[in-house]
This record gives C-alpha cells, sequence and structure tokens, in this order.
C-alpha cells in the first residue's frame, strides 16, 4: 500500500468504484458546496466561458457544471489515472465529449491558454507551505484571464489545536452516521493527521492574494473544509 492512504491510484482501501459514495460520507455539504459553487459561476460567466477543473478526477465539478449551464467548455487536470477514468466515464454519460478535455498530470503542465474561470476542490492541502502551495495558486492565477472567478476548497486550522481536535471530532462522528466503514473512517481520520498539509484561513488568503487573487470571500464551512471565492488580478 502506498504510504498516503489519499493515492487512489495505489491505495486498495480507495476504490475509485464507490467514489462518490466516500467523498459525500467524507465531506459534510458536498452537493450543497457544489450547488453554491454552480450559482456563483452562473453570475459571472457568459455562456461562451471555458473552465479550467484542477483536480478533475471524479468527475463531479464538471457533472455539476456542465449540467447547469449547456455551452460551457471544460479542461480538467488530475494526477491520477483512475480518477480520471472515472471522470471520463461521466463525461461519457453526459454526452458532453464535445465539451470536455481531461489532462493526466498537474496544472503546471498546462500551456498559459487564458480560461474564464477555475476550481480546485480538495487539492491544495495535499500540498506542503514551503513554497508549493503558493506556486500551485501561481499556476492556476497565470492561466486565467483578469477578472475570473476562482473557487478554493481545502482542509484548514491548526491541526496543534483543541479547536481543530474538536472539529476532527465532530466530523469523524459525522462520517460514520453517514455510514462510512469503520476501517476506512480509521484510516482516512490519520490520514489527516498525517498527510493534510493544513495552514490557516489567514494563511491562506495571504497565499491567495500573493498568488494574484482579490476581492476574497469565504462562502462554505463543513467542519474542517472551507470553501472561498475569489476573483483573478
Amino acid at each position: 500500500m502506498s504510504e498516503n492512504p489519499f493515492d487512489f491510484d495505489q491505495n486498495p482501501n480507495l476504490p475509485t468504484a464507490d467514489y462518490d459514495i466516500a467523498v459525500r460520507q467524507s465531506i459534510p455539504g458536498y452537493d450543497a458546496m457544489l450547488t453554491m459553487l454552480t450559482a456563483l459561476f452562473q453570475l459571472y460567466l457568459t455562456d461562451d466561458a471555458h473552465i479550467l477543473v484542477v483536480g478533475a478526477g471524479g468527475g463531479n465539478e464538471i457533472s455539476a457544471l456542465s449540467q447547469t449551464h449547456p455551452t460551457w467548455q471544460f479542461t480538467g487536470v488530475d494526477p491520477s489515472e483512475k480518477m480520471l477514468a472515472v471522470a471520463q466515464s461521466k463525461v461519457e454519460s453526459l454526452g458532453i465529449e464535445d465539451r470536455v478535455t481531461l489532462h493526466q498530470g498537474v496544472v503546471q503542465d498546462l500551456p498559459q491558454v487564458p480560461f474564464n474561470a477555475a476550481t480546485s476542490l480538495l487539492v491544495m492541502h495535499f500540498l506542503p507551505d514551503d513554497g508549493t502551495k503558493l506556486d500551485y495558486l501561481k499556476a492556476i492565477a497565470a492561466r486565467l484571464q483578469p477578472g475570473s472567478p476562482f473557487v478554493l476548497v481545502d482542509a484548514h486550522g491548526d491541526k496543534q489545536s483543541e479547536g481543530f481536535k474538536r472539529l476532527i471530532d465532530g466530523w469523524q462522528k459525522r462520517a460514520q452516521m453517514a455510514g462510512m466503514e469503520a476501517q476506512r473512517l480509521n484510516e482516512l481520520a490519520d490520514g489527516v493527521w498525517q498527510n493534510i498539509q493544513c495552514i490557516s484561513e489567514e494563511r491562506t488568503l495571504e497565499l491567495l492574494a500573493q498568488a494574484g487573487f482579490t476581492k476574497i470571500t469565504r462562502f462554505y464551512t463543513g467542519f474542517i473544509f472551507a470553501g472561498w471565492f475569489a476573483f483573478a488580478e
């Protein structure tokens, strides 16, 4: 098994076949968050918008956004071959192959084609805050037209604080109530402590500003998870 329990290509305890169940067990208000993301983009994007989806494996952002607006185009990138296969299956089932391009890799691999919007859901919290998070956000910003909306959703907080511990306890109980099996729940909880590179909201806002994003507003909160809406300079 991979040392990282969140590696979908290596960890057999994270089967991609039931990803849609697992993500909803793990992320409080997941579907509501997608609806909020869709509503925000509906406010600011035109009919010919081309959206960059970073961490597109699983296909849920593309699925939600494409069904909301019939002419939006999408480019998705994700390092996981197995998760991209899940996304591709959803694209085909929705009949939107002509509107979606998927790439295996990271955002830095993509050409700097100016997109009209971008999403990063549950990706950056795997990256260390040693310049890597900032480089990641800068790479997204470099691929956006000025004024383009951007949505970032990640785990956040001080893992050493009592408040974070209380939120983790609530998250675990809620996941259990949602039907998550004990083995997976324990592995994911351990993985949060070992592999999730949480930073405070203040640090998140600082990095977004340094990367070239403005008008940053938090729009979603679910225990240790939060989402921010911003615009590229």
